[in-house]
């Protein structure tokens, strides 16, 4: 959710640790002069020394250090300071340059909010350490398209980036530092949380928290908390989420002078007020993120629903200017989102994907000139990989219109009138009871039968959670004739049929109820009977085909 406010921490940082460049690399003797002064102005001084001997040595390389450390130092000047790294090394092949300086002006531009800025500067950064042999730098380009992904609205995108970065670190821990896991694990929460996977959240959540206090990395910190606060927002713990807000709220304000970093806590903490009942402080605090957004036109894509609060309050009030206002503001940041979206989807797949198809290809055919036998089957080898590729296509585009067949299915089955069975079950005869040869009484299984119709006609499976053995007892017969009539007269097992008869009511109740589609899949799951959401979309998607995220977004449309 507070994905948009990460403060990109330079993840260069893990390019200069152990790494030897074929020039002679001078960083840590200017990190090591630069400490030894007191002040910043007199540590600016000696490294633009050391950059001006660079400059008349024509040390590339070296300047490039000198630059990436005075961007560090004076942080006004980091633009102008990575356009000249840029400008130094773009026709280098530097272990760590030009992509470090790709990877800063991407950066620079996410800050800023232009996202179209930044994605190519983030594909120069990923094409360039590809080349020069730089997985990790490459893997730190890629953990910041996964934030574009996130903006874009491919969560689950973002979130297997996320997920393979902290993986990488975790398993390589000697890595491993502040300021490549703590950001790591803040963009994997708040990815959970997107995709509304609250149990590895809150584990996430956990691990962030643990992490940020061991290494004081009070920025991250504050992220997190407002990430927990979303997180306890949407478990309904409001006063908790309040709690949370808050405090990651007055920490951003230490030491962030970006005023859209605070936003997303006010639109939280004006809707946990709002759940809780008190009106004045959820305006207050809705009206405080409608001020940011005006001001800084910065688009969050999560947060612009804060207008259908205020509206809601304007026409309260009677005051049709003010709605005409907040509808003309609403339509603005829409417009500004949506723009921002289709660029990014259509482009992150575009130059992104196909940079690293390119790299990948680049890569095998380097090998094929070091191996003469892979060089003689490199046509036949691209074939294959070009046809896995439009396979990959093939599938993706099919799975599309299948799940689009599969949704209007549902929406007709949906439309047609329903026929309810007499509550009477016929008797049964001699066909059904050759079955298997159930040898149960025939009126034990007609009895079983009728309760199981009521059963389903009232609706009851969604009540609780059942097993076989509290169902037997509640229809006043054992587990094992109740199993078998299942199983032979409703044709599934059990628990299949409870999952059944689950599935078909919340899509009729998501077909009608319109309320019901702004809940969380964890809600939702509750209330048509299941135990948790992971159980549901399983079941869900079993019977449908779909997931019912999937339905509930193209329903809504």
């Amino acid at each position: 959710m507070t994905m948009k406010y990460l403060f990109i921490i330079s993840l260069i940082s893990l390019l200069f640790s152990n790494q030897s460049v074929i020039a002679q690399d001078n960083y840590d003797k200017l990190i090591t002069l630069a400490k030894k002064e007191k002040v910043d102005s007199l540590r600016i001084k000696t490294i633009q020394n050391q950059l001006d001997l660079a400059i008349r040595k024509s040390d590339t390389l070296n300047i490039a250090n000198a630059y990436f450390i005075l961007s560090n130092l004076e942080p006004t000047k980091k633009n102008a300071y990575s356009d000249s790294i840029i400008a130094f090394t773009q026709n280098k092949n530097y272990f760590r340059y030009p992509s470090g300086g790709y990877l800063e002006k991407g950066n620079i531009n996410f800050e800023k909010g232009d996202y179209t800025e930044a994605l190519g500067f983030y594909v120069k950064a990923s094409e360039a350490a590809k080349k020069n042999g730089n997985d990790r730098l490459h893997l730190s380009a890629k953990f910041n398209i996964g934030l574009l992904k996130n903006m874009s609205g491919d969560h689950e995108g973002a979130q297997t980036i996320f997920a393979e970065y902290v993986k990488f670190l975790e398993e390589n821990p000697t890595f491993i530092n502040r300021y490549n896991y703590n950001p790591g694990l803040f963009a994997l929460a708040d990815s959970y949380i997107h995709t509304k996977n609250i149990e590895q959240a809150e584990i996430t959540i956990d691990k962030g928290i643990t992490a940020t206090l061991k290494t004081r990395d009070s920025t991250i910190y504050s992220y997190i908390l407002v990430t927990s606060g979303i997180h306890q927002y949407l478990l309904k713990n409001y006063q908790k989420a309040i709690d949370s807000l808050q405090k990651g709220k007055r920490l951003i304000q230490q030491f962030d002078s970006l005023e859209t970093r605070l936003a997303t806590c006010d639109y939280y903490i004006g809707r946990s007020y709002k759940v809780l009942g008190d009106q004045e402080k959820s305006l207050y605090h809705f009206q405080k993120t409608d001020t940011i957004l005006r001001k800084t036109k910065d688009v969050i894509p999560e947060i612009i629903n804060v207008y259908d609060y205020l509206r809601a309050y304007a026409k309260s009030q009677n005051n049709y200017e003010l709605q005409l206002e907040y509808i003309n503001t609403q339509l603005e940041l829409d417009s500004i989102r949506h723009a921002n979206q289709v660029y990014l989807t259509r482009n992150i797949t575009k130059k992104y994907d196909a940079a690293e198809l390119k790299s990948e290809k680049e890569r095998l055919l380097k090998q094929f000139e070091k191996d003469t036998f892979l060089k003689d089957n490199t046509i036949n080898f691209l074939i294959i990989l070009s046809v896995i590729l439009v396979l990959v296509v093939v599938y993706s585009l099919r799975k599309n219109y299948l799940n689009k067949i599969r949704f209007q299915k549902l929406l007709e089955q949906q439309k047609r009138p329903k026929t309810k069975e007499p509550d009477q079950i016929k008797t049964v005869d001699n066909t059904l009871a050759k079955k298997e040869d159930v040898d149960i009484p025939e009126e034990v299984i007609e009895s079983v039968l009728q309760k199981l119709q009521e059963f389903e006609n009232k609706n009851q499976f969604a009540k609780k959670h059942y097993t076989l053995n509290s169902l037997a007892k509640e229809l006043n017969t054992n587990s094992a004739y109740l199993s078998k009539i299942i199983n032979v007269y409703k044709n599934v097992n059990f628990a299949n049929y409870l999952n059944n008869l689950r599935i078909d009511f919340a899509v009729d109740q998501l077909s009608t109820n319109k309320s019901l589609r702004s809940y969380t899949i964890q809600a939702i799951a509750e209330e048509v009977g299941f135990k948790n959401a992971q159980s549901f979309s399983s079941a869900f998607h079993k019977k449908t085909g779909i997931y019912p995220s999937y339905f509930i977004k193209h329903i809504n449309n």
